[in-house]
């Protein structure tokens, strides 16, 4: 089995729906995303309204894939080409485990 990473894009919020497009067109079996509105501050973010800047945070969009590492690898030219001109940027992490909840039929899960 592949080494498992998670790709983590940080990108406007006008560009997710360009992300969301992007992820459906590729094969939906090996690529697991999520994504949520982060509040962000660090170098891939540039405040350029003066509200982000009073406030010291930018708004932002965070998508996170978890996906075999030669299919992130060959999702980053494309992505680059796709969000080229956004603020934004990505890293990509190790995945130590990755397994649905529903996967252990030996025990319940109890909240």
């Amino acid at each position: 089995m592949a080494t498992m990473v998670c790709l983590t894009l940080l990108v406007p919020t006008h560009a997710q729906q360009r992300v969301i497009d992007f992820l459906l067109t590729h094969d939906a079996a090996q690529v697991e995303f999520s994504m949520h509105a982060v509040a962000a501050r660090g170098p891939l973010v540039r405040m350029q309204l003066d509200e982000e800047r009073v406030l010291g945070f930018a708004s932002r969009t965070e998508v996170k894939l978890i996906l075999p590492q030669p299919v992130c690898e060959s999702l980053l030219p494309p992505l680059r080409a796709l969000l080229a001109g956004c603020d934004g940027g990505f890293w990509i992490t190790p995945v130590a485990h990755f397994e649905a909840f529903n996967e252990r039929p030996t025990a319940a899960c109890v909240l």
